[in-house]
């Protein structure tokens, strides 16, 4: 039998087009089973304009706490901030740190915290009388390795807490991943588990975290000496335990000068299809990526990320 069916890139198109078949299938979610939504906002500007794609990504520290194998590559450390006010009076603040702790191993540190300013209880005639007190948060930490020039792997930790009113939830959840590299055809292929944990919830009501399963593809198809480059990117994400059972999404980033870039994606299978866009630029050692979510019904949606990189 010939060692090309158990190649890198054909073993990771089996596993897309398995998360294909299983996000076409009829799915069940009943009612009480997942907790902590929050997990699955996307709030780094980079990934969110091209679609909220994370899985393909070589040396991407943002992408990190998604799919953890994504952090392999870096050589400086990096310190991250990102922001996000959602159009339904949520705000969403992140900070990141990673450093290269040798040639083949990185680690980093990230906190979220998340709050909704508008949250009140109202009394029979719907008039505000009290703010709830309200918030989202997690700590984590996440380490990927090289196990050769082109397999990483990763893992990522996060401890979670909740808050509303008066009643507080604490929980823990894990992310695996793993990323090829092609160096030769200049393709990535990416694959992930998230949010593999439970919370007390899951003591009052069964509750689990949305887990989900992520795999995507990145090729380089287009460059011009080193001022213009064009890569595209496609993911598969397959929510086990959500009844929106799955998404694809395509995204495309376009390089000017390795100072200036472009990007656009769109997600399938969101209501009516979700477009987004961004551009980035770098000045000395500072990254400033931006990204615009249009609503059709509400507001619009912006996300900042400032990078330094040190």
């Amino acid at each position: 039998m010939s060692n090309a069916l158990f190649s890198p890139k054909n073993i990771f198109l089996s596993a897309a087009a398995a998360l294909i078949f299983l996000s076409a299938a009829p799915q069940a979610s009943a009612a009480g089973t997942v907790t902590g939504d929050f997990l699955l906002v996307d709030i780094p500007a980079r990934e969110v304009a091209m679609g909220s794609i994370y899985a393909p990504f070589y040396a991407r520290p943002e992408a990190s706490p998604i799919n953890p194998a994504t952090l392999q590559g870096i050589n400086k450390n990096y310190l991250v901030f990102s922001q996000y006010n959602s159009v339904f009076s949520y705000h969403y603040s992140m900070m990141e740190y990673y450093h290269p702790m040798d040639v083949s191993s990185c680690a980093g540190v990230y906190f979220m915290y998340s709050a909704n300013d508008d949250l009140y209880r109202t009394d029979d005639n719907g008039v505000p009388v009290e703010k709830i007190d309200n918030y989202d948060s997690y700590l984590g930490v996440v380490y990927s390795r090289a196990l050769n020039e082109e397999y990483n792997v990763g893992a990522g930790l996060k401890l979670i807490s909740s808050k509303v009113y008066d009643n507080a939830t604490w929980g823990a959840a894990l992310n695996l991943g793993v990323l090829y590299r092609n160096y030769l055809d200049q393709y990535t292929l990416g694959l992930d588990v998230e949010n593999i944990g439970i919370s007390t919830d899951y003591f009052l009501d069964k509750s689990l975290y949305p887990m989900l399963v992520r795999g995507g593809y990145g090729i380089e198809v287009f460059r011009f000496q080193d001022e213009y480059k064009i890569s595209v990117f496609i993911e598969e994400r397959y929510y086990i335990n959500e009844l929106n059972s799955s998404q694809t999404s395509i995204g495309m980033e376009a390089f000017y000068q390795k100072n200036f870039v472009l990007r656009y994606g769109y997600i399938f299978g969101a209501d009516n299809g979700s477009v987004s866009v961004g551009a980035g630029c770098r000045i000395s050692d500072l990254y400033i990526d931006y990204a615009y979510v249009p609503y059709f019904i509400s507001d619009n949606a912006h996300r900042i990320t400032i990078k330094y990189v040190f």
